[in-house]
């Protein structure tokens, strides 16, 4: 048996130990006319206060981590303990005074922390003990036939009988111990691992009861909210989802924006049976990655289609353009000219649509680091400002110094330079940018915004603004703010549109800095 399982039998012992002791001194001490120990008073008082001391000094011995006991002590310890109470069975009177007994759980005890031949060796000792005491008091009452051990027999038979037995059950409970071990071996790996999955799954995980009380939550489900949610009750828009589903389980409801900040989710219910209470499980999907694992499957079929057609297409335009050259050298009519740089406009535009597209498929991966992001945004300023747009126009305002993100820096600059191109293109003539940036108070993200205070977007073309190939322009391809978005979603970052009154306001909302991307 090893240490830790016998630990606890053996403090056991020790305590019935200390108890016997202290009883049968008790009793020896305390009764006006001696009960036990009459025989010889002396010798018992002698060995059940020795007996009492040792067993003493021996559960120190288990209790302490220095003066652990060799491990020949166990056994020491039993055989000695059948030795002194053999004494006090002797002081007693023998087997006649009724102690004897106390020899069973001693054999007992044997061979739940011996086993083997070593218990047998206690259940041995202790049959020729009270065989001893038999023999030793019929030669001194003057029995006709000492050897008569009729009484010491049967004790010495109940001796191995119940070391027989004790063995044969502790080594049921000793299998099954192993066996429970071993399954709670694999169930707390399990556990282990189920923890792993559900704490880095990106789709938010939440367990709620029928009030509604939220009692498990997962990182992700936690970030949506920007807050832990474990305690907290149901947000009043998921309980109203949930409503539904118990009404429709089928049906499919609309996404919901939990927080400003946070990006719209679709929430998913399923029922949790633990056997004494009923759970409600809730899964948070973002649907912007969603489309946007989506429109990476777009852009992969897109990128091989467009490497095909880039050569097919861009041939004839060649073609077209050489063409329109050598007929520009002839012309004399102003007429056929400006039709000439009609098609030489529109050959332009087709090809910068196909740069375009083959630029978009073959987009690099992210690079993120960490950085100040005040120095981006004054390098971007500044480039504008040289390229002749003047400060009064177009400037940069502090919010929160010492700001860092955690971004693709050459990426960051394309976006934020697309942004303000876009708000003096469409903001007219008179259009005055600021570049802002800050902290969410209550998310603690970063945020970029940049604004403009021209003629704003109308209704029905803000809702198709980050679609590819969608465009108010006559000059557009309607891939400028498809591209800025998606350098955002490989970065773990969001970029919305925001009506400013007037104007119009595009916000970029990063990943914490201290997050790792994966």
């Amino acid at each position: 048996m090893s240490p830790s399982q016998s630990w606890t039998p053996s403090r056991i012992y020790n305590l019935y130990r200390i108890t016997i002791a202290t009883v049968l001194l008790a009793l020896f001490y305390l009764s006006e006319q001696r009960l036990i120990g009459q025989y010889m008073p002396a010798l018992f008082e002698a060995t059940v206060s020795g007996y009492l001391l040792l067993t003493l000094v021996s559960s120190a011995m288990d209790y302490s981590e220095r003066l652990r006991k060799p491990g020949f002590a166990q056994p020491l310890a039993l055989v000695i303990d059948v030795l002194v109470l053999g004494l006090v069975v002797h002081a007693n009177g023998g087997l006649e005074g009724g102690l004897a007994v106390l020899l069973l759980v001693n054999v007992a005890a044997g061979n739940i922390l011996l086993r083997g031949r070593m218990g047998f060796l206690i259940a041995a000792l202790a049959t020729l003990t009270v065989m001893f005491e038999q023999f030793y008091f019929a030669t001194q009452t003057g029995d006709k036939d000492p050897f008569q051990l009729t009484e010491a027999g049967l004790l010495g038979i109940a001796f191995f009988m119940v070391s027989l037995i004790i063995q044969q059950i502790a080594e049921r409970l000793e299998r099954s111990e192993s066996i429970a071990a071993s399954q709670r071996v694999a169930i707390e790996r399990l556990e282990a691992l189920n923890r792993q999955i559900v704490a880095r799954m990106r789709t938010g995980v939440m367990v709620f009861n029928n009030e509604h009380r939220i009692l498990q939550s997962n990182p992700s489900a936690d970030g949506f909210f920007a807050t832990p949610m474990v305690g907290q009750h149901l947000p009043a828009a998921l309980v109203e989802r949930h409503q539904h589903w118990r009404q429709a389980p089928h049906m499919a409801q609309s996404p919901l924006r939990v927080s400003r900040q946070s990006p719209q989710v679709s929430a998913r219910f399923a029922d949790l049976d633990t056997g004494h209470e009923d759970l409600t499980l809730v899964f948070l999907e973002d649907t912007a990655r969603v489309a946007q694992e989506a429109q990476q499957m777009n852009l992969a079929s897109l990128g091989r289609l467009s490497a095909t057609l880039a050569h097919e297409i861009r041939n004839p335009l060649s073609a077209i353009s050489h063409a329109t050259e050598l007929l520009d050298e002839d012309m004399e009519k102003p007429e056929d000219s400006h039709l000439l740089g009609i098609i030489r406009n529109h050959v332009k535009r087709v090809n910068g649509i196909i740069s375009d597209v083959l630029d978009l498929s073959r987009r690099p991966r992210s690079q993120a680091a960490r950085f100040d992001v005040a120095a981006v945004l004054e390098e971007v300023t500044v480039g504008w400002h040289q390229r002749g747009i003047p400060r009064e126009r177009l400037r940069l305002q502090h919010r929160d110094e010492g700001l860092e993100v955690r971004f693709d820096r050459s990426q960051l600059i394309q976006v934020v330079d697309n942004l303000i191109g876009n708000a003096f293109d469409h903001g007219g003539a008179d259009c005055r940018v600021t570049v802002a940036y800050g902290r969410h108070p209550q998310t603690r993200l970063p945020w970029i915004s940049v604004a403009d205070n021209g003629d704003g977007i109308p209704e029905d073309a803000a809702a198709h603004l980050f679609e590819p190939f969608y465009t108010t322009s006559d000059g557009g391809n309607g891939l400028g703010l498809y591209v800025c978005r998606q350098l955002c979603q490989a970065n773990q970052a969001t970029l919305d549109y925001e009506d400013a009154q007037p104007g119009a306001r595009f916000v970029l909302t990063c990943a914490h800095p201290d997050r790792q991307f994966q």
